[in-house]
């Protein structure tokens, strides 16, 4: 009995079972990448040792409540927490296995209540004296694992069964050469507005534009083309010229009516209007499938009934079943979704899409539709995202439309299992604050051990072994995130990047806006735009951290908690990690009341906080890339162009393949580059990159003379040059004006030519200036409100040249009011493209959701880096213990443990809150993509690494110094693999396998020989946790 608890129910057997969950799950995303999404649900996801493994980690969770008697007053909190994951499980069960998901499709101005179920069925029915018998299994068949089923139907007191056979991934149909067989012709037949493949065996006909082929038959047409079997040889004769080309040869003929002549491959032959080839000529013709680029995949299975078997050919979803007449029974085999009736119908008044302007990319779609149910009052309801129509328990949200945008396709789900899902999170949310707070908690208990003397001297500690061991490695990695090479990003400044409204603009242009935009300027500590938002990509954990964002009114200052004096606040500095383990968007609140405010109601405190909110959402954009549409696609009617992530998911895969190739190559080019200074593989890659949007975007791509044009204007800022030129010369001239009047003997004339030759001269450069801006947009540079305050003081520049005869004052007025004129035009500049995309980032729960999660990785990444500390603070005891060393471990690993409490505790906050945003949204918690299932892995993973203290054998600091250690790559996996290894919503990768980078491999190596070295270095016996 000892044994089977021992192997069940004891905390190593949770430790084990977490980490079989981790694997499974991480493997899963691996196995998705390289085969497809239903290989990972026959194997992982949908697989009954899967379930199996969360039912046992329930029981064996419940046991250990009950066990640690977890039921007293200072553990609830830990029992609350525990108990949402018992909630979680039965959720998630009850909606596996009770609930419903699938599609419904309808057109405008129709009514359907026909959902087909997600899951594919294979299904057989008979007929028999008019009588109808059916049987079905769910059955997913993929490329991996074992597709074997067996589907029994009863006839009548007979059994018939269906058997697997074989299973072809897009398959096609193929004849081939064989021993046995019957005689077969294929023809490829074409007119001058169709073209069709047909097949003829000995004795059938078939008719074609009016010319009747018949093989070894009698036509049926006045105009036909007889094809006959000799001798191993075909032959062809017409009762009109048959007209040839040989096409190896370019050769041309034509043969007279009625002759037979020898049926050849590799000649195109014509009758009357009729074009035919000879596809496949076969004198022993076999079939087989074959897995090819079919429409649909196929399943072969053999059909046993009375002792006959009959192999019958299947294709998922194609609507169209498999027949076979066995001992006069009729047989209908169907693979793919069961259609299922609602109890209601929906009927679709109206379809509208919206697209970005400028581009073909879909901005939002919607379907206005009427619920129509018997039982209750009509009504009209307006779905699109995060706008889903809830009605008998069923949820509908839109998923996706007909190519000529008259029909819709809604997702439908029925959720049983919602309740206590929610209530599970609500649980957990409950348990995992109250496990903060709880004074008799771990973490607390932590906290008392650390009394503040001794904090002050680990950190001490610490900080004197890292500048002594680890502070040129440090210092390496900033210099890394700023080591962006200037003639590469000049080489970067001329890529073409399309913008919302359609213009096409090179790289540099886009980064000056989005830099002044954030910043208020287009350098950034020493970097040029181009530098720096290139290292924003490339480095987004480095730039979140550093203070970038504007930020000028005080009271908005107060709230992100930077100093009255600062002007700039960082990416983090707009979200609370707090002690008690929530995070949150620190002007959430302020920023939705703002929003609901009519425009006239709003102040300078909103006004202001929308800026900031904007200049936040931009940045989070730039580290995703989604603000840099730089891909082409192809044969496009709109020339639309899409960033990077929508260019993956988007693009069929003869497109995204390439792009994820240059896109691997070109970041791993930097990342390279970054380290030792090498930019020839990021060079070489980005001219790829270039290449491809002059292959496929030449229809809109701008010139390089437009290009060079644009980068000139950006490089010398014209009309921001001349705005102290105006004003010196204006208040200049103004001066001896006022000293003249003083003084009328002082003579000016020679000053007022000086003045007069500036203004001149700079007039001459704003007219330049305009024209070289109406040169790069293509249309007169007065089009919003920053032209048209440049065209004013261009105006005004004139006006005073053309008056200054008359006066001098009234040129030394013009020019002072061109130069404010410029000056406050700069100050209000805001650039369009930018703006446009801000309401795609007006969701704040996904802000949150995001934020909470990223917190966590700055204190999981703590976690690990005193792991590191503490196993270097091991090797340096040199298998003695010493007292100070010791003492310091202690400290960090107390810490350490603190510090990953809060961590997990955030980093499954973050995920789960991020379950009721897409629930909410989209009508389910969670879809197995790559991302989702690795921040699951991360979170299994720290479980489990706080969890080893209950492990007998594992119980030791060194143990945990080293998981925590470790357990980070799942951090960076979750981070940067998906994006770049797999495939799923968030990556870039589609799948193809890339080179890690030398730097990877090197820090593995690295932890592993501390690990290694603090093994045998450290004291035979360690301190337990």
């Amino acid at each position: 009995m000892s044994e089977i608890k021992s192997l069940f129910f004891s905390m190593t057997s949770a430790v084990v079972l977490l980490v079989i969950f981790a694997i499974g799950s991480g493997a899963a995303t691996i196995i998705e990448s390289y085969y497809d999404t239903k290989s990972a649900w026959a194997a992982v996801y949908g697989a009954s040792w899967f379930a199996l493994v969360q039912v046992l980690l329930g029981i064996n969770l419940v046991y250990n409540i009950f066990r640690y008697n977890l039921f007293r007053n200072e553990k609830l909190p830990v029992l609350i927490f525990h108990l949402s994951f018992l909630f979680m499980l039965l959720g998630a069960a009850m909606t596996r296995y009770m609930g419903f998901e699938g599609t419904i499709h309808i057109r405008e101005n129709e009514t359907s209540n026909a959902v087909f179920e997600s899951i594919a069925r294979i299904e057989i029915a008979a007929e028999k004296d008019g009588q109808i018998y059916s049987n079905s299994i769910p059955k997913q068949i993929t490329s991996l694992g074992s597709n074997d089923f067996n589907l029994p139907l009863e006839i009548d007191g007979k059994k018939a069964n269906l058997s697997f056979e074989g299973y072809y991934k897009k398959a096609q149909t193929e004849y081939y050469e064989a021993d046995k067989g019957d005689p077969l012709v294929r023809l490829t037949v074409s007119s001058s507005d169709s073209k069709e493949e047909i097949s003829l065996q000995a004795g059938e006909t078939r008719e074609v534009g009016g010319v009747s082929f018949a093989f070894d038959a009698q036509p049926l047409l006045e105009n036909f083309v007889k094809i006959e079997l000799k001798d191993g040889k075909f032959y062809i004769n017409s009762n009109r010229n048959i007209e040839y080309f040989t096409m190896t040869t370019n050769e041309k003929g034509e043969y007279p009516k009625d002759k037979e002549i020898e049926f050849l491959p590799m000649q195109l032959y014509t009758v009357t209007d009729i074009n035919f080839v000879p596809k496949s000529l076969l004198t022993k013709a076999a079939k087989r499938v074959v897995s090819k680029n079919g429409e649909f995949d196929a399943l072969v299975a053999n059909l046993t009934f009375e002792g006959q078997t009959q192999q019958l050919m299947l294709y998922e979803n194609s609507y169209i079943p498999a027949k076979a007449r066995i001992d006069g029974v009729l047989f209908n085999v169907y693979w793919g979704a069961k259609m299922v009736e609602l109890p209601f119908s929906l009927k679709l008044n109206d379809f509208e899409l919206k697209r970005y302007p400028g581009s073909n990319s879909p901005m939002s779609y919607s379907s206005d539709i009427i619920v129509e149910d018997a039982r209750s009052k009509d009504y009209p309801y307006k779905i699109y995202m995060n706008h889903v129509l809830d009605h008998d328990g069923y949820r509908f949200f839109q998923s996706s439309y007909d190519q000529d945008e008259l029909g819709t396709v809604l997702s439908v789900n029925r959720d049983p299992g919602k309740i206590p899902t929610y209530v599970g999170y609500f649980l957990l949310g409950l348990g995992l604050f109250f496990n903060i707070v709880n004074p008799r908690s771990r973490f607390r208990k932590l906290s008392k051990m650390i009394n503040e003397d001794a904090v002050k001297k680990v950190a001490g500690f610490a900080l004197v072994t890292c500048l002594t061991a680890f502070a040129p490695s440090k210092t390496y990695a900033l210099d890394n995130a700023r080591n962006i090479d200037v003639n590469h990003a000049k080489e970067l400044s001329t890529l073409i990047i399309q913008s919302a409204d359609g213009r096409m603009k090179p790289f540099d242009t886009v980064a000056r806006e989005i830099l002044n935009k954030i910043h208020r300027s287009d350098t950034l500590d020493g970097l040029n735009a181009n530098q720096a938002i290139l290292s924003m990509m490339v480095n987004a954990p480095y730039w979140r951290e550093v203070p970038i964002i504007y930020v000028s009114n005080k009271e908005l200052k107060k709230l992100i908690g930077i100093d009255e004096k600062a002007k700039y606040a960082s990416f983090n500095d707009f979200f609370s990690s707090e002690e008690n383990g929530k995070s949150v968007y620190k002007l959430a609140k302020f920023a939705e009341a703002a929003n609901r405010k009519m425009p006239g109601e709003r102040g300078t405190f909103d006004k202001d906080l929308q800026k900031v909110d904007e200049r936040l959402n931009i940045l989070y954009m730039v580290f995703v890339g989604e603000v840099f549409t730089m891909f082409p696609k192809m044969d496009d009617p709109n020339n639309a162009w899409y960033a990077p992530a929508s260019a993956m998911m988007y693009f069929p895969k003869n497109e995204s393949e390439p792009i994820g190739r240059m896109l691997r190559d070109y970041f791993a080019g930097v990342a390279e580059a970054s380290e030792n200074n090498n930019w020839r593989r990021a060079n070489q890659a980005l001219a790829e990159i270039k290449t491809y949007q002059q292959e496929h975007g030449k229809a809109v791509i701008p010139t390089e003379k437009r290009v060079e044009m644009e980068l000139f204007f950006n490089e010398y800022k014209i009309f921001e040059s001349l705005t102290p030129i105006y004003l010196l010369a204006g208040f200049g001239l103004l001066c001896f004006v006022f000293a003249k009047m003083a003084r009328p003997k002082f003579n000016i004339k020679w000053l007022f030519s000086i003045v007069y030759g500036v203004n001149i001269l700079a007039f001459l450069l704003h007219t330049f200036g305009i024209g070289v801006r109406w040169y790069i947009a293509e249309h007169a540079p007065w089009s919003n409100a920053y032209e048209s305050m440049i065209y004013i003081a261009w105006a005004l520049s004139l006006s005073g040249i053309v008056f200054s005869r008359q006066s001098p004052i009234a040129m030394a007025l013009t020019s002072i009011l061109a130069g404010v004129t410029l000056f406050v035009a700069h100050l209000s500049w805001m650039d369009p493209q930018i703006t446009t995309l801000v309401p795609v980032l007006q969701s704040y729960w996904l802000t949150i959701h995001v934020s909470v999660i990223t917190a966590s990785y700055g204190f999981l990444g703590l976690c690990s880096l005193l792991g590191m500390f503490t196993l270097v603070l091991f090797a340096l005891q040199g298998g003695k213990e010493h007292k100070e060393i010791s003492r310091n471990i202690l400290e960090a690993t107390r810490i350490n443990e603190m510090a990953m409490i809060l961590g997990l505790s955030l980093l499954t906050m973050g995920n789960f809150l991020g379950g009721v945003w897409a629930n909410e949204s989209w009508g389910r918690y969670w879809g197995w993509d790559s991302k989702e299932t690795w921040a699951l892995v991360s979170i299994l993973v720290y479980a489990a690494v706080l969890h080893i203290r209950f492990v007998p054998k594992l119980n030791s600091q060194y143990a945990f110094a080293v998981t925590s250690m470790f357990a980070y790559w799942s951090i960076i996996m979750t981070y940067f693999g998906v994006n770049f290894y797999l495939s799923g919503m968030h990556s870039y990768a589609a799948g193809e396998p890339i080179p890690v980078p030398t730097f990877v491999w090197m820090g593995a190596i690295l932890m592993i020989l501390i690990a290694v070295l603090a093994y045998f270095r450290k004291p035979a016996k360690t301190v337990k946790l």
